[in-house]
């Protein structure tokens, strides 16, 4: 390269830079760094300890990777908030086996003064005012069946299940509907239950000071994963309970595969229980589709007799 071409390089990277700069980075983005920085430090070439793993794929390439959080939740001091993602009455047939968990979460949070927030779907039909690419996606065909996965087709069918449903008037302004998006991040136009001249669900974790999310509800493949994708972007650590959501498709598992490929922590509610009260470590297990069965991180110690698996009973197949 010569000089001319280099300074040219130089003076473009510095541009890009400034640009970066004025833009703005989430402080969030910076949490954990210091000490992220000091593990990279100290261990920058071995993959002992690594949260990744290579393995023999002979039908395609030679090898390939597989991946998985890295961080703990006992890392650093978090403040955590529980989200439940449409937990609401037209879904209640394939809710029902993982409601012992929300709800576990749900009393949880609330004893200890973390915030809860709620979404519920709030789709009635194609000349609702709400028209989008979900419904051409969709089609036009049978949408007023019960296999229709747009439209809500009971009348209470947008209702917060009550048993895991908010209690105070506080918490009665944190509930959601959606009717654009599958993401709670990404809702606009933005309606709520009760109307008090509230922002979007990331400025309103913003003012409480929230880094890490915790999700549960419907649908894994839907709802779950993109507002999970949609946290991440936003620089929150991410929590999905796998005994905590669900769906009525059969992409249940290989959507909570790519979550935990991708950019979240999968734990089970008990352990995300226990660590909100006690502070201690949880363990996350690792399942089928990367070691051909459950194990434990590298990093930490099994348990005296090996528990199966738990994967949640309320999987409707199409």
């Amino acid at each position: 390269m010569t000089p001319a071409r280099s300074k040219a390089l130089v003076a473009l990277l510095g541009l890009m830079r400034g640009a970066l700069a004025s833009r703005g980075v989430p402080k969030m983005a910076k949490l954990g760094k210091e000490t992220f920085d000091m593990m990279a430090a100290t261990a920058p070439n071995t993959t002992v300890g690594m949260s990744a793993e290579a393995f023999i794929n002979a039908q395609e390439f030679p090898t390939m990777g597989s991946y998985w959080c890295a961080w703990e939740l006992t890392d650093r001091k978090r403040k955590v908030a529980l989200v439940l993602d449409d937990v609401q009455m037209e879904y209640t047939g394939y809710l029902r086996a993982i409601m012992p968990q929300i709800k576990l979460l749900v009393d949880t949070f609330r004893e200890a003064g973390h915030p809860i927030f709620w979404s519920a779907w709030w789709r009635w039909g194609p000349d609702d005012g709400y028209f989008n690419a979900m419904d051409r996606f969709y089609g036009p065909v049978g949408w007023n069946s019960s296999l229709n996965a747009l439209y809500l087709h009971t009348k209470n069918g947008g209702d917060i299940i009550p048993e895991v449903g908010p209690v105070t008037e506080e918490e009665k302004k944190r509930v959601m509907r959606k009717s654009y998006s599958l993401s709670v991040f990404d809702e606009n136009p933005l309606t709520w239950l009760v109307p008090a001249n509230q922002s979007n669900l990331h400025d309103q974790l913003q003012e409480l000071g929230v880094d890490t999310i915790v999700l549960v509800g419907a649908w894994t493949d839907d709802c779950i994963i993109n507002a999970a994708f949609d946290g991440f972007r936003l620089q929150y650590d991410v929590v999905v309970v796998e005994d905590g959501v669900s769906t009525a498709s059969r992409r249940h598992y290989a959507a909570l595969d790519v979550m935990r490929g991708s950019m979240a922590k999968v734990l089970m509610a008990k352990d995300v229980a226990d660590y909100i009260n006690t502070g201690l470590p949880v363990r996350e297990q690792l399942l089928g589709a990367r070691t051909g069965a459950a194990t434990l991180r590298a990093t930490e110690k099994p348990a005296a007799a090996p528990q199966a698996a738990a994967r949640p009973e309320a999987v409707a197949l199409a």
